[in-house]
């Protein structure tokens, strides 16, 4: 019991000066983003401010590829996502990569119950850089937003 309560204090501050290093950029550690938006009705595009449970796709960050993902589905009225069409993708070097991540991190919401089934269209911009700091890559991810996704 002794021995549990070790390892565990010892993963909680090994988690804390992992978290509380600064932005040093030093160790060219790669720093990556992940932008989302939905289109409204009127055909304008909305950016959520968080996106829930997601992590930088590990094929994408294995590869070093970034670029974006514009895909429609439909949530049912459960709140689970179904028939996910992947309707764009740039640049098609990484068009594979950007559809399996997509689909992925679009399948993990979890979706409150509705009274009916909605089609949704959302854009995801995957931004990924050795030599940035956080907020740098977070602007750039935003200004690639604003781009076409063709």
């Amino acid at each position: 019991m002794i021995m549990k309560a070790l390892v565990y204090i010892a993963c909680l501050i090994f988690s804390f000066n992992t978290l509380s290093q600064s932005n040093d950029i030093s160790d060219k550690r790669p720093i990556a983003d992940i932008q989302a938006q939905y289109l409204d009705l009127q055909g304008v595009w909305h950016r959520l401010q968080k996106i829930p449970n997601h992590e930088y796709p590990l094929e994408l960050l294995n590869i070093q590829g970034k670029g974006c993902a514009e895909t429609s589905f439909v949530i049912s009225k459960s709140g689970t996502v179904k028939n996910i069409i992947i309707n764009n993708t740039d640049p098609k070097r990484y068009g594979r990569q950007l559809q399996t991540a997509t689909r992925q991190l679009v399948r993990k919401w979890h979706w409150p119950e509705q009274e009916q089934a909605t089609n949704l269209t959302m854009r995801f911009d995957y931004c990924f850089d050795k030599d940035v700091t956080r907020d740098e890559i977070i602007s750039h991810c935003i200004k690639q937003s604003k781009q076409l996704c063709s």
